[in-house]
C-alpha cells in the first residue's frame, strides 16, 4: 500500500489540486451542447434573469454551461433544484408545459450527474481528511490505554454539512500541528507512568458527624461572636445534627465534605454514600456529588434521595488533590417559602439532605506500573529503581525503570509495532525507519532509552499516516474499510477483530461486513455513535449556548440540562437498539424519562434518576424529538421562543429542506420580552414584506406548532411575562414563581399545501405524511457523517436507493445503518 507523503500538506491545497485535476475533464463547455437547456432558459427564465433585470443577482444569459468547473456546476444545481421543486418559474408566471419541463430537467440532471461522477472518479467522494478532536482523543486513549482528556488541547473543528467528520472542514494549520505535538506529549507522559507505586488500595468508612469542618460548624454555640471587631458576626447554625446523620441544605453553608478523605493518587475509586431526606414534604431531594479542587468542580453523579435511607454507589476517577463536594438540590425552603437563613435550623420544617457516611475504596489498580506502560513497551523488562537513588519527574518520584537488553533493537521493534497499530494497517518495508532514527540518534547523543522512545512515539502520533485517513479513489481496501466502519460507529480505531478480518481480506465480504456492523452496534463503544451523530444531527451540542432567564424559568438548573441531552440520547439509542421505524423521530407512543424530565413534562409515576422507557398517556403532546426539551431549548434564546428558529430547525434537521437565507437588508424579528405583543403578531407584520412572505409561509408553520412549548420544553397555554399578567400557580409548596402569565398561546397554522392544524398533535400527523422525505433526509445525514463527505448531486440517486431499500424493510433505524454500510458510497473513497 502506498504511504502518504512524509510532509504534512495542508488539506486546502490538496482539495484545490484535486478539483483542478477534475476540471481538466472539460466534457461540456457551452450552452450550445445542451439545446433543451438553452431553449427553456430563453423562454421561461431570461425575462427576469437577464443582464438588465438580473433578479436575485442572477444573469442566466451570461451563465455558461460548463459544469466541469465547480462554481458553474454549483450554480446549475441550484437552478435545477428551484425548477424541480416548482419554485421557478414563480407561480405568477405561466407554468411550463410537461413537454418542455421534462426534457429540460432530464437533460440537466443527466449532464450534472455525469460531471459529478467524472470528478469523483479522479478525487473520490471524500477528500483527504484527518481525525477530528473527538476521534483523536478516543483513538489516542485506546491506543495508549489512558483516560487523560486531550480534546480540549486541540482547536475547534469546523463542521461542514452539519458534521465535524466532513473532510472539507478538517483542515490542517500551523496552530493545529503545534497543538497535536502538545497533545501527543500529554498523552505519552500520562501513559509512561513509572512513578513509585501508590499505597495498596484501602477501604475506609467516614462519618459526616465526625468531619472536622462539620464538627467545627456544629460545635460553635449559636450566637457566638466569631469576630470581636464585628458585632454582627454571630455564628448561625445552618446544619442540623441528627442522632445518625447531619442535615445539609442547598440554601445554607457549608456544603457537605469529608475532609479526611483526600486522594493522594490519581486513579479510580469506588464510593458508597448513605443518606436520606429529612422532612421531605413529599418530594425527593437530589444529591449532587462533585470532585472539587477549590478552583473548579466536576459533576461525578446525581441521585434522587427520599425519606427511605439509600446507599448509592459509583466508581469514578479522582485526581490527586481533589476532594468530594456533596450538595443537595430542592431543599432549604419550607412550605411558607422561608429558607433556612430566616428560621432557626432546629425549628426549620423544610426538607434537607441527611448524610450518614461515605465509604471510599481505592485507588483501584489492575497492576503497577499501569497497563499503559505495557501498551507502549510490550515485554521490555521493567525493574524497580534503587530506593537510595531518588529521581523525580514532574515532581513525582520515579520508582521503576525500563531495562531493554538491546536498546536500539528494542526501539525498532517497539516503534514498528506501535506505528502499525497507530496507522491502522501493516507497515511497508522501511516505513518506520524515520521514527526509529529519531530515537536511535537521541540515544547516540546521550539521551536515555526512555527519553529517546518518547521522541519516537511522539513522531508517530503526529505523522500524516496517523492523523489522516488513507483512502484511494475507488473501492476501499479492507484496512481502510475497517477504519471507516470503526470511526463511523465507535469514533475510534478498529479493534483486533476488525484488523484480523482486514488482514484476511474477509471484511469486505457482504455477510462478514454485516456481522461486524452488528457486533460494533452491540458494543458499549457504540455510545460514541449515539452521542456524536445525534449530538450534531439534532444540535444537542448547543444545549449550553443559552442560559434560561432565572426570573422566567426558576426551575431550570444544571441537572435539568443534563437530563435534556440524556433523554434524547436514550431515545435515539432505544430506536437504534430495537430497530424501530424512523417515524418515531416525528412521533412516538413512548418517551425515555427519569423523574426530573417526567416532572417537567407533567407525566406522573416516574421516580428516580435513571432513564427508562415510559408509555405516554393517551392524548399526550409528547412523543418524537420535536417535543423533547433538548430540541426545544436549542431552538430558543433562553428568554423567548421564535417560530422562525424552530420552523427552520424542523425543515433543516427533520425534512432536509433548509430554507434559503433572508434577502440582504431584511431585519430580524425581535420578540417583545415584556410579553405585551406575541411573536405571531410581530411575524404577521414581517410577512407583509413581499420578499419575506414566500419563505415564511414554509418556515413559520412548524414553529407555530411548537409554540405551546416554552424555552425549556415545558407545556404552556400562556406566555410567561416579566411585565403585566396574572399570578402564576405554585407547583410546590413554598416555591412562588417570580413571573406572571401573559397572553394566550396560539399554536394553529397552515402548511403551503393548504393543510391546517391546531397544535402539535395535529401537526405531527401532517408531518408523518412526509415520512418518506424524512427518511431520505436522515439517510443523507447518516451517509455524510459516516463517509466524511456531503451529499453531492451524483449521490442523490444513492441516497434514494438506500432510503427505498430501508423503507421496504420497515424503515428501521438499525436497518438504515446496515444499508448505509452496505452501499458503494460508504465502501468507496
Amino acid at each position: 500500500m502506498p504511504t502518504l507523503s512524509r510532509s504534512l500538506i495542508p488539506i486546502s491545497t490538496q482539495a484545490y489540486a484535486a478539483t483542478t485535476l477534475a476540471a481538466s475533464f472539460a466534457f461540456l463547455t457551452s450552452l450550445d451542447a445542451a439545446p433543451n437547456i438553452t431553449s427553456f432558459v430563453d423562454q421561461h427564465c431570461a425575462e427576469c434573469h437577464d443582464a438588465d433585470v438580473k433578479k436575485g443577482g442572477l444573469d442566466l444569459t451570461a451563465l455558461k454551461w460548463d459544469p466541469a468547473k465547480r462554481e458553474n456546476f454549483d450554480e446549475w444545481v441550484k437552478i435545477f433544484d428551484r425548477v424541480v421543486t416548482g419554485e421557478m418559474p414563480p407561480a405568477k408566471k405561466p407554468r411550463p408545459e410537461a413537454t418542455e419541463l421534462t426534457p429540460f430537467l432530464s437533460s440537466i440532471k443527466g449532464e450534472l450527474h455525469n460531471a459529478n461522477m467524472a470528478r469523483q472518479k479522479v478525487t473520490g467522494r471524500t477528500l483527504l481528511r484527518r481525525l477530528n478532536r473527538t476521534e483523536y482523543e478516543r483513538t489516542v486513549q485506546d491506543l495508549l490505554g489512558i483516560q487523560t482528556p486531550l480534546k480540549d488541547i486541540l482547536p475547534e473543528d469546523t463542521p461542514m454539512h452539519g458534521f465535524d467528520t466532513v473532510a472539507e472542514g478538517l483542515r490542517l494549520s500551523t496552530l493545529q500541528i503545534e497543538k497535536y505535538l502538545e497533545a501527543a506529549d500529554t498523552a505519552i507522559e500520562a501513559a509512561i507512568n513509572l512513578q513509585v507505586a501508590p499505597a495498596p488500595s484501602t477501604k475506609k468508612q467516614y462519618f459526616f458527624k465526625d468531619d472536622q469542618g462539620t464538627r467545627k460548624h456544629l460545635d460553635i454555640a449559636e450566637g457566638t461572636i466569631t469576630n470581636k471587631n464585628d458585632p454582627k458576626s454571630a455564628h448561625k447554625h445552618l446544619l442540623k445534627e441528627l442522632p445518625d446523620a447531619v442535615v445539609f441544605f442547598n440554601e445554607g453553608y457549608p456544603s457537605a465534605k469529608i475532609h479526611q478523605f483526600n486522594p493522594r493518587f490519581t486513579g479510580m475509586y469506588k464510593l458508597r454514600l448513605a443518606g436520606y431526606v429529612h422532612q421531605s414534604m413529599g418530594h425527593p431531594v437530589v444529591m449532587r456529588v462533585y470532585a472539587d479542587n477549590y478552583r473548579e468542580k466536576r459533576l461525578l453523579g446525581y441521585f434522587d434521595i427520599t425519606e427511605q435511607p439509600r446507599v448509592v454507589e459509583m466508581t469514578v476517577m479522582l485526581k490527586e488533590g481533589e476532594h468530594l463536594n456533596i450538595q443537595p438540590s430542592d431543599s432549604g425552603v419550607d412550605a411558607k417559602g422561608k429558607n433556612v437563613y430566616n428560621i432557626n435550623v432546629k425549628e426549620f420544617t423544610g426538607p434537607g439532605l441527611a448524610l450518614q457516611w461515605l465509604e471510599a475504596e481505592g485507588p483501584l489498580l489492575e497492576s503497577w506500573p499501569p497497563p499503559s506502560v505495557k501498551k507502549l513497551f510490550g515485554d521490555t523488562p521493567v525493574n524497580p529503581t534503587d530506593p537510595k537513588k531518588k529521581t523525580f519527574r514532574n515532581n513525582r518520584q520515579i520508582g521503576f525503570e525500563l531495562a531493554p537488553v538491546d536498546p536500539k533493537a528494542s526501539a525498532r521493534q517497539l516503534l514498528e509495532n506501535f506505528a502499525a497499530r497507530a496507522f491502522r494497517r501493516p507497515l511497508e518495508a522501511g516505513e518506520a525507519d524515520r521514527f526509529v532514527k529519531l530515537s536511535t540518534d537521541a540515544m547516540d547523543a546521550g539521551d536515555s532509552f526512555l527519553d529517546a522512545m518518547r521522541l519516537g512515539f511522539r513522531a508517530v502520533l503526529t505523522a500524516p499516516q496517523f492523523l489522516l485517513f488513507e483512502e484511494k479513489p475507488g473501492k476501499l481496501d479492507d484496512y481502510a474499510l475497517a477504519s471507516r466502519l470503526s470511526y463511523f460507529l465507535w469514533s475510534t480505531l478498529p479493534d483486533e477483530t476488525l484488523m484480523k478480518l482486514a488482514a484476511e481480506k474477509k471484511l469486505s465480504q457482504p455477510e462478514v461486513l454485516r456481522a461486524q456492523t452488528e457486533r460494533l452496534l452491540k458494543d458499549e463503544k457504540a455510545k460514541a455513535f449515539v452521542q456524536n451523530f445525534a449530538g450534531q444531527w439534532l444540535d444537542l451540542r448547543s444545549i449550553a449556548a443559552t442560559s434560561p432567564d432565572k426570573r422566567l424559568y426558576p426551575e431550570f438548573d444544571e441537572l435539568m440540562q443534563l437530563g435534556m441531552v440524556a433523554e434524547t440520547e436514550a431515545f435515539f439509542a432505544e430506536i437504534l437498539k430495537n430497530n424501530l421505524s424512523v417515524s418515531n423521530f416525528i412521533d412516538s407512543k413512548f418517551a425515555m424519562l427519569n423523574r426530573c424530565m417526567a416532572e417537567l413534562y407533567e407525566i406522573e409515576g416516574v421516580k428516580g434518576e435513571e432513564f427508562r422507557k415510559v408509555a405516554l398517556p393517551v392524548g399526550s403532546p409528547r412523543g418524537g424529538v420535536l417535543t423533547q426539551a433538548s430540541v426545544l431549548k436549542v431552538t430558543a434564546n433562553g428568554t423567548t421562543t421564535s417560530p422562525v428558529m424552530r420552523g427552520a430547525w424542523v425543515l433543516k434537521r427533520i425534512l432536509g429542506q433548509p430554507p434559503a437565507p433572508p434577502p440582504p437588508g431584511v431585519g430580524s424579528v425581535e420578540p417583545d420580552t415584556r410579553g405585551a405583543t406575541t411573536i405571531r403578531e410581530l411575524l404577521a407584520l414581517h410577512r407583509n414584506v413581499e420578499s419575506c412572505a414566500g419563505c415564511h409561509s414554509k418556515i413559520d408553520p412548524p414553529g407555530f406548532a411548537l409554540e405551546s412549548f416554552d424555552v425549556i420544553g415545558g407545556w404552556r397555554e400562556r406566555y410567561r411575562s416579566q411585565g403585566k399578567g396574572d399570578a402564576a400557580p405554585t407547583k410546590r409548596p413554598g416555591r412562588y414563581p417570580p413571573y406572571k402569565l401573559g397572553p394566550a398561546v396560539d399554536a394553529t397554522g397552515e402548511l403551503t399545501d393548504g393543510s391546517k392544524f391546531n397544535g402539535i398533535v395535529e401537526f405531527k400527523q401532517l408531518l408523518l405524511k412526509q415520512e418518506t422525505q424524512m427518511l431520505r433526509a436522515l439517510t443523507g445525514k447518516l451517509l455524510t457523517y459516516a463517509s466524511g463527505a456531503g451529499i453531492s448531486f451524483a449521490d442523490r440517486a444513492t441516497v434514494e436507493d438506500i432510503a427505498n431499500r430501508t423503507a421496504q424493510q420497515g424503515s428501521g433505524l438499525r436497518t438504515l445503518v446496515h444499508e448505509i454500510v452496505a452501499s458503494p458510497a460508504f465502501q468507496s473513497k
